[in-house]
C-alpha cells in the first residue's frame, strides 16, 4: 500500500536546489541505500527533451491544471507518465496490478 503524505513545504530540488512542484520517494533505496526521490522542478524540467513527460506536467501546472477540477484525468494520466519516466530513470518500471488493485 503507497501512503501520501502531503506537506506544505518541499525539499529543495537536488539538481539546482530550486523550488520543487512535486518530491515524492520510492518504496525502494537504490543500489547504494539511498531513497530513491522524484522530483519536478519548473528550473529542470520545464524544458529538458531528455524527460518530456516532466516538461508536459511542469507546464499543465503552470497553465493552472492543478487548480482546474475540470482537468483532473488530464491531470491524473500526466502524473502516470511522469512517474513511468521517472522511474525509468532509475531502472524501475511501471506493472498494472490485478484487476482488484491499482
Amino acid at each position: 500500500m503507497a501512503l501520501v503524505e502531503r506537506s506544505r513545504r518541499l525539499p529543495q530540488c537536488s539538481r539546482c536546489r530550486g523550488d520543487l512542484i512535486m518530491s515524492a520517494v520510492m518504496p525502494q533505496d537504490d543500489d547504494h541505500g539511498w531513497p530513491i526521490h522524484l522530483e519536478l522542478c519548473v528550473s529542470c524540467d520545464a524544458g529538458d527533451v531528455t524527460r518530456p513527460a516532466a516538461g508536459v506536467l511542469v507546464q499543465f501546472f503552470a497553465d493552472g491544471g492543478g487548480h482546474d477540477e475540470s482537468r483532473a484525468q488530464e491531470g491524473a494520466q500526466l502524473l502516470i507518465e511522469w512517474t513511468k519516466e521517472a522511474m525509468a530513470a532509475h531502472g524501475w518500471y511501471w506493472q498494472q496490478g490485478p484487476p482488484d488493485q491499482p
